[in-house]
C-alpha cells in the first residue's frame, strides 16, 4: 500500500538541454564556469526532488495521488509545482530544497540564509514561494469547477544533513519547514486535521486526468543563456563513449576514429539534442546538415525510424520533437566535473 504516481518525474528540459549542450560543445568549451555553475544548480535540483520522491513512495497510504513536478497555466502566468499530492481530503504542495549546510529563517523579515564552507548565501523565503502556488492553484482549480479543497504547503529539506535553524522559534515555522525524514508525520498530522472527503472519488480521477492533460513543462533556450552560437558546436555526431567528433558513417554504423567503438544508431541522440538545443521541429535538410550526410534518403530513413510525429509530405516534412517525458533519463554526459573549471569566455 503506497502512494499512486500519476505523474512520474522525469528529467526538467533545462538539465536535457545542459546535458545535450556538453556533448554539443566543442571540448574546449565545456568547462565554461558559468555553464557549469548552471548545470550543477538544476542537476542539484533534480537529486533533491528525486530524495523526496523516494521516501514519499513508502509512505503506507493508499488514496494519495502523486504528480512528481507539474506547470500548469494561470493566464497570463504559468506556475510550477515541485510536488503535487492529491487525496478526496486534501491537496498538498511539496516545495522541496535541495540546499546543505545551515539553514537559518527568519519569520519576521521573511527570509532564508544559507550558511555553507564559510559562505552566506540569501534565498527567496520558500513558506511565501509555498502560499504563492497555493493561491494560483486555489485560482486554478476555481477555473475547472472546484472551490472547496484545502489545499496545504509544506517546505520540505531534501538532506538530512542539512541544518534548520528556526530563528524567531516559531511555532508555526516548525510545521511549514520540514525535514524529508519526517515527511510521512506531518502529511499524517495534515490528513488527521481534515478528517471529511471532500471530493468523491471520480472527482478525484477527473481531477488527475485534467491535471496531466494541462501539464505545460518549461522549455529553455540555453544557448541565448550563455552565448552559445554555432561556431562554438561540433559539426556532425559525436561519440558517446569518449565525445570525440565528428565519428565517421561506415556501412550502416557509426564508427569512432578514437575509440573505434561502434553505434549504429548514434544519429538519434544527435537529432535529439537538436530538438533540445535549436529547436522543437527539424526537416531532411536541417538533418542533412545536422548530421553532416549529403543522402536525402539516409536522412529520411534516420527520421522514419526514430516514429516522430510528422507533417506535410516530400521536401515540404516537417518532423517534431518528442515530448519532454520521452527523452532518455540516463544519457551520458562528456564531462569530468572533477575538472579546475576556468573561466573560459565563448567570445
Amino acid at each position: 500500500m503506497s502512494p499512486t504516481v500519476a505523474k512520474p518525474r522525469s528529467k526538467p528540459h533545462a538539465l536535457l538541454a545542459y546535458e545535450a549542450l556538453f556533448r554539443q560543445l566543442l571540448a574546449n568549451y565545456r568547462h565554461h564556469e558559468a555553464i557549469v555553475s548552471e548545470y550543477k544548480r538544476e542537476k542539484a535540483g533534480y537529486d533533491g526532488e528525486r530524495n523526496v520522491d523516494y521516501k514519499l513512495s513508502t509512505f503506507p497510504q493508499k488514496g494519495f495521488y502523486v504528480f512528481q513536478g507539474i506547470r500548469l497555466e494561470n493566464p497570463p502566468f504559468h506556475f510550477q509545482i515541485d510536488t503535487l499530492i492529491l487525496t478526496r481530503r486534501l491537496i498538498y504542495i511539496l516545495e522541496i530544497k535541495n540546499q546543505q549546510g545551515t539553514l537559518k529563517y527568519d519569520s519576521k523579515l521573511k527570509q532564508m540564509i544559507q550558511e555553507i564552507d564559510g559562505k552566506i548565501i540569501s534565498h527567496k523565503d520558500p513558506i511565501l514561494q509555498a502560499e504563492a502556488q497555493k493561491t494560483q492553484l486555489r485560482e486554478w482549480l476555481a477555473m475547472h469547477g472546484i472551490f472547496n479543497i484545502p489545499i496545504v504547503g509544506l517546505v520540505v529539506i531534501a538532506y538530512p544533513s542539512t541544518i534548520i535553524e528556526n530563528v524567531r522559534e516559531d511555532p508555526d515555522v516548525y510545521n511549514q519547514i520540514i525535514h524529508r525524514e519526517s515527511l510521512h508525520q506531518h502529511l499524517t498530522r495534515l490528513s488527521n486535521n481534515h478528517p471529511d472527503n471532500i471530493l468523491t472519488n471520480a472527482q478525484l480521477k477527473k481531477l488527475c486526468h485534467t491535471l496531466k492533460a494541462k501539464d505545460i513543462p518549461l522549455w529553455t533556450d540555453v544557448l541565448a543563456k550563455h552565448g552559445v552560437s554555432d561556431r562554438h558546436l561540433i559539426k556532425g555526431t559525436p561519440c558517446q563513449q569518449c565525445g570525440y567528433a565528428p565519428i565517421q558513417r561506415l556501412n550502416k554504423n557509426w564508427k569512432c576514429p578514437k575509440c573505434s567503438s561502434i553505434n549504429p544508431k548514434a544519429h538519434e541522440r544527435t537529432i535529439l539534442d537538436h530538438f533540445l538545443l535549436h529547436q522543437q521541429t527539424i526537416t531532411n535538410k536541417e538533418c542533412r546538415n545536422l548530421l553532416q550526410i549529403d543522402s536525402p534518403r539516409m536522412a529520411y530513413n534516420f527520421l522514419n525510424s526514430m516514429n516522430l510525429r510528422k507533417s506535410g509530405n516530400n521536401r515540404g516534412r516537417i518532423y517534431y520533437s518528442p515530448s519532454i517525458q520521452s527523452f532518455p533519463q540516463n544519457s551520458k554526459v562528456p564531462v569530468n566535473f572533477q575538472h579546475h573549471f576556468a573561466k573560459l569566455s565563448l567570445d
